[in-house]
């Protein structure tokens, strides 16, 4: 039998990966960033990170928390050490605006933009929607 010619796919545009566990951010992002398009995977602890990470499961963008500190920096590591990974975007969220040294070393490990999380989270969204939309 043959499909609607209207079907919807199933598939999602843009799988993202939060890594972290602020409800918070990920309510509003889950509120902002609606399936079909947008496809939100959140992962609390480092061992399932690491499965994820080395996964061939595809990823638009890695989303990380501050909260994870030096952890955070870690996974972005092992996130650009993975071949299929190297190019993938790594937003790191922070509480409040970051400081010079803070995005140099984090720069260093691979994260490739920085935003504060605002009280409806929508900073965080809008930079989401500008890096795998390129709006």
């Amino acid at each position: 039998m043959l499909a609607h010619p209207h079907a919807r796919s199933t598939e999602s545009m843009f799988r993202l990966l939060y890594l972290e566990s602020d409800l918070a951010l990920v309510t509003a992002l889950r509120k902002e960033l609606r399936k079909p398009d947008y496809r939100l995977v959140t992962c609390s602890d480092r061992e399932s990170a690491i499965l994820f990470l080395k996964s061939e499961i595809p990823y638009h963008l890695l989303l990380i928390d501050l909260e994870w500190d030096s952890e955070g920096l870690k996974l972005t590591r092992l996130a650009h050490s993975q071949r299929h990974r190297k190019r993938l975007a790594i937003i790191l969220v922070t509480a409040a605006e970051s400081s010079k040294e803070l995005q140099v070393l984090t720069r260093r490990a691979g994260v490739t933009h920085w935003v504060a999380k605002t009280p409806d989270m929508g900073a965080v969204s809008e930079a989401i929607r500008q890096l795998v939309e390129g709006a």
